[in-house]
């Protein structure tokens, strides 16, 4: 059994010529992740969550709604935060 949490953060993208995406989440300090084009970015942001959110005796898996995109440089995305029960 398990438990979904749904939470929503603040992304704030950056965007360097030249190089990969990279985005922080404000609500969690110190959590960023990168990636080559905004899939990849999409990716490594629920992996990085989830390591942010799991604790030595409960792992998290996370999945973000389609919410990541190449329209702003900060937007609000919603997380589902799956634990195991």
């Amino acid at each position: 059994m398990s438990s979904d949490d749904a939470s929503v953060y603040t992304l704030r993208i950056h965007r360097e010529p030249g190089q990969d995406l990279w985005a922080e989440i404000a609500e969690l300090p110190g959590c960023f992740a990168s990636g080559r084009d905004l899939d990849e970015l999409r990716e490594a942001l629920a992996e990085a969550i989830a390591l942010y959110l799991s604790t030595p005796e409960q792992r998290v898996r996370v999945q973000l709604d389609e919410g990541v995109t190449d329209s702003a440089d900060e937007q609000r995305v919603t997380a589902h935060a799956m634990r195991a029960a």
